[in-house]
C-alpha cells in the first residue's frame, strides 16, 4: 500500500516552489546576519581589504597611499578586529619605499605595489562595499556580505537549474550547507568563492553544460591555481569523449564549434600574465618563498585528509564516511557483480580532488590559519559533495535513503565545535580527539612536523622557509598527568635531546627503568626533512634548570604572559606569566625554587613586588631590586602544594597589575632552577 501522505511531502520538497521559499528565506536571514555581525580579520585578510579599498578609490588594483589612509579610517571609526597599528606601519613602510610593505604586498618593476595574491576577489566584493558605503555602514562587512551572496547562488543553481535528481540536488545542497561553507563564512577571503565556483563547476559538469563547468572552474582558478586541475580534468574528459565521433571526422568543426571553450580555458593563465608584466615573474606567492615542491608528498596528503587536528576528516567527517562507503560499495558491484563500466563520468571529480591538492601540499606554512580544518581541504571538497550525491542516485534499497542523513547527522560535529566551541578549533590548539590519542596511544599519531610543534607550544613561528625552526628542537607533548609522552627531535640535535629538553647537566628520566634514552633516540626514525618522533613516558630530573635566553630551554615550559626571548632572558609581558615543571613529583620532598631577575622598570623610586604562584597556590612575595642588576630570589614550595597538580605550574604575578602592566613596569626573567630544599 503507498504511503500518500508521505508522497505528498516528498513531491512538496522536490519542487522547484519549495526551494524558491527556501533560498528566500535562507538567503534573507544569512544577509541580516552578514550586516548585524562585526567583521573579522583573518589570513590575509589586509591585502584582500586594501585591494578591494584600491579599487574601491581609483578602480585599480594597485595599492596606493590614499587607499591605506582610508582602510584606516574605516577601520578607527567600524568595528572589528582589524589592527589599525599594522595599517599605520603598513603606510610607513609604503612612504619609505620599501619592497614590501606588509606581509603579502610587494614593489614591483615600475614602482607600484600589488598583492601577491591576484584581485579577482576583491573585485567582486566591489559592490558590497559600494553599497555598504552608500548606506553609511560598515564597509569592511563587504566580504562577508558577498560571501552570504556566493553561498546563496551556489544554492540557486544546484535547486533552481541543475538538471540532477531531486534527491541529488537536495543531497548536495544540505551537504553544502552541513558542511563547513559557514566557518569562511566572515572571512576576508577567497574560501566560499573557490568553494561556489567547484560546487557549480562540479554539477555543470554532470549535466553536460561544459561551458558553465568550464567558467566556474576558471574564475576558481584565477583565484587559486590549483583549481587549473579540475579545469584540466574535465576538459580532458571532454576531448578524448568526442574524440572518435567528432574531433577525428570533422577536426576543423569540432575546433570552430569550442573555440570560446578554448578561450576561457586561456584565460586562466591571465594571472601569470599580469604578474610577469609588473615583477617579470609568474608568482609572486613562489617568488615570496611560500611554496616549495619538495614538501610535495604522500605523507602531507594523508595529513590533509586524516590529521586529528587540522584534516577533512575533522571538518568533514560525514562526508569522508560517505566517501569511503561508496568506494566500497562501487568496488564490490564491479568485483562481485561484474558491473561495468567501472569508471564513470563523476569519477572525474575525485582525480580533480586529488589533483587539486597536489599543489596545496607544497606550502611551507603547513599549520596555516584556518576554522576547525585546513581551508584548502574545504574547497577541494566541493568536489567530493557532487561525486557522493551523484552515486548516491545510483544506490538501491534502503541504503540509498539512509547514508544521507548518517553523513548529516556526522555533521553536526565539527559544526557544533565551530558554534559553541570556536576557541578549541584554533590552529594553535591541539584538538579534543587529537589530545585524547596522543595522552593515550601516542604511537598511533604522528603529525606533521609543524603540526605538533606549533599546537604544542601554541606559537606560530611565521615567516620561515619551513617550520619548524631547527633550533628550537625538542618539542614536547605533555599529558595531564605531567609526563612528557611525545617528544619532536631534529637529528642533527637527537645526541642533545636531554641537555635541550632538562638543561645543561639534566636527566630525561623514564618511567620505565627498562628504558635506554642513548636506544630510544637510536632507533628514531627520521623524516625527508630531518624531523622523528620519540614516544615514551619521561621527566626531566631534579634538579631542573630554565635558561630563558634565547639561546635557553624555556620553549618547551613557558605558557602564557612571555615575550619574545632575547639574548640574556625573557620579559614579563603580562601581570602574570606562567611556566611549567615537567618533573615527577609523587618522590619529591619541598623543593627550593631559585630565580634570577633583572629589574629594569623605568622608575628608580617605583616598588615593584612579584608574587610567586604554585599551582595556583601562593607561595611568597618578592620585593625586587630597583639597582638594574641581577639578584636571585629564593623560595621554598612544600611538598604539598608541589604534588597537588601535574605538571607544576608556576607564575610570577606582578602585584596591583590589573589586565595590563604599567608601562614602567619592566620585569625580565633570566633563569629559574628548582631543587630538593635542604632539610
Amino acid at each position: 500500500m503507498r504511503n500518500y501522505p508521505l508522497d505528498s511531502f516528498v513531491s512538496v520538497i522536490a519542487s522547484k516552489k519549495f526551494a524558491v521559499i527556501f533560498i528566500s528565506i535562507f538567503t534573507i536571514v544569512l544577509i541580516l546576519y552578514c550586516l548585524k555581525t562585526n567583521p573579522i580579520r583573518q589570513g590575509d585578510g589586509y591585502e584582500y581589504a586594501l585591494i578591494l579599498q584600491g579599487f574601491f578609490n581609483h578602480f585599480s588594483p594597485d595599492i596606493r597611499e590614499g587607499d591605506i589612509t582610508s582602510l584606516i579610517k574605516i577601520v578607527e571609526t567600524q568595528p572589528s578586529s582589524y589592527d589599525v597599528k599594522v595599517l599605520q606601519g603598513t603606510l610607513e613602510a609604503l612612504r619609505n619605499g620599501e619592497n614590501e610593505i606588509y606581509l603579502g604586498i610587494l614593489k614591483s618593476t615600475r614602482g607600484e605595489y600589488f598583492g601577491y595574491h591576484f584581485w579577482l576577489y576583491p573585485l567582486i566584493n566591489l559592490p558590497a562595499k559600494a553599497f555598504l558605503a552608500v548606506l553609511g555602514l560598515n564597509e569592511l562587512k563587504a566580504f562577508q556580505l558577498t560571501n552570504a551572496i556566493f553561498i546563496s547562488f551556489t544554492l540557486v543553481y544546484v535547486l533552481l537549474f541543475s538538471r540532477q535528481s531531486p534527491l541529488v540536488r537536495w543531497a548536495i545542497a544540505l551537504l553544502y550547507l552541513a558542511g563547513c561553507v559557514f566557518f569562511y563564512l566572515r572571512w576576508p577571503h577567497p574560501e566560499v568563492f573557490i568553494a561556489a565556483s567547484i560546487l557549480i563547476s562540479g554539477c555543470a559538469f554532470l549535466e553536460q553544460r561544459i561551458y558553465i563547468a568550464a567558467i566556474a572552474a576558471t574564475l576558481a582558478t584565477l583565484q587559486n591555481p590549483s583549481v587549473v586541475f579540475l579545469l584540466a580534468s574535465i576538459l580532458i574528459f571532454f576531448v578524448l569523449k568526442n574524440f572518435k565521433s567528432n574531433i577525428v571526422n570533422n577536426p576543423l568543426q569540432f575546433i570552430k564549434k569550442h573555440i570560446w571553450l578554448a578561450l576561457i580555458a586561456a584565460s586562466s593563465l591571465f594571472p601569470y600574465g599580469f604578474f610577469y608584466y609588473h615583477y617579470q615573474i609568474p608568482n609572486l606567492i613562489a617568488k615570496r618563498g611560500f611554496v616549495n615542491p619538495s614538501l610535495i608528498s604522500w605523507e602531507r596528503f594523508t595529513s590533509t585528509l586524516f590529521d586529528l587536528n587540522q584534516g577533512l576528516i575533522v571538518g568533514f567527517p560525514g562526508l569522508m564516511i560517505g566517501v569511503l562507503i561508496l568506494l566500497v560499495y562501487r568496488v564490490l558491484l564491479v568485483v562481485i557483480k561484474k558491473k561495468q563500466p567501472a569508471f564513470n563520468q563523476s569519477d572525474i571529480l575525485l582525480v580533480a580532488f586529488f589533483l587539486m591538492l597536489q599543489p596545496t601540499l607544497s606550502q611551507t606554512n603547513w599549520n596555516h590559519g584556518q576554522e576547525i580544518f585546513s581551508r584548502y581541504a574545504f574547497w577541494a571538497a566541493m568536489a567530493l559533495i557532487v561525486w557522493v550525491a551523484a552515486n548516491i542516485d545510483d544506490v538501491k534499497g534502503l541504503f540509498k535513503y539512509s547514508l544521507l542523513p548518517l553523513m548529516l547527522i556526522l555533521q553536526l560535529f565539527p559544526n557544533e565545535l565551530f558554534f559553541k566551541r570556536p576557541w578549541d578549533g584554533h590552529y594553535l590548539k591541539m584538538k579534543s580527539q587529537a589530545n585524547w590519542v596522543l595522552s593515550n596511544f601516542p604511537n598511533w599519531y604522528n603529525p606533521e612536523p609543524e603540526i605538533f610543534a606549533e599546537r604544542v607550544r601554541e606559537y606560530e613561528r611565521f615567516g620561515e622557509a619551513i617550520a619548524p625552526n631547527q633550533i628550537d628542537s625538542p618539542f614536547i607533548y605533555v599529558n595531564k598527568a605531567g609526563d612528557i609522552i611525545k617528544i619532536l627531535i631534529y637529528q642533527d640535535f637527537v645526541n642533545q635531546t636531554e641537555e635541550r629538553l632538562c638543561s645543561t647537566k639534566g636527566k630525561l628520566i623514564s618511567r620505565n627503568p627498562q628504558d635506554s634514552l642513548e636506544q630510544l633516540l637510536a632507533n628514531i626514525s627520521f623524516n625527508r626533512q630531518g624531523w622523528g618522533y620519540l614516544n615514551g613516558n619521561f621527566r626531566c630530573a631534579v634538579p631542573l634548570s630554565i635558561n630563558f635566553a634565547e639561546s635557553g630551554n624555556l620553549r618547551n615550559f613557558t605558557r602564557k604572559g612571555w615575550g619574545k626571548a632575547e639574548v640574556d632572558g625573557s620579559l614579563i609581558k603580562s601581570p602574570e606569566a606562567e611556566f611549567i615543571l615537567p618533573i615527577d613529583t609523587q618522590k619529591l620532598e619541598d623543593l627550593k625554587l631559585m630565580a634570577k631577575i633583572d629589574n629594569l622598570s623605568v622608575e628608580a623610586n617605583l616598588k615593584t613586588n612579584l608574587e610567586l604562584i604554585v599551582n595556583n597556590r601562593y607561595i611568597t612575595q618578592w620585593t625586587l631590586n630597583n639597582s638594574n642588576q641581577t639578584s636571585e630570589y629564593e623560595a621554598v614550595i612544600p611538598r604539598k602544594i608541589v604534588g597537588s597538580n601535574s605538571p607544576v605550574s608556576v607564575s610570577f604575578r606582578v602585584v596591583g597589575a590589573s589586565k595590563k602592566l604599567d608601562k614602567y613596569v619592566k620585569i625580565k626573567v633570566i633563569s629559574v632552577r628548582v631543587d630538593t630544599a635542604s632539610p
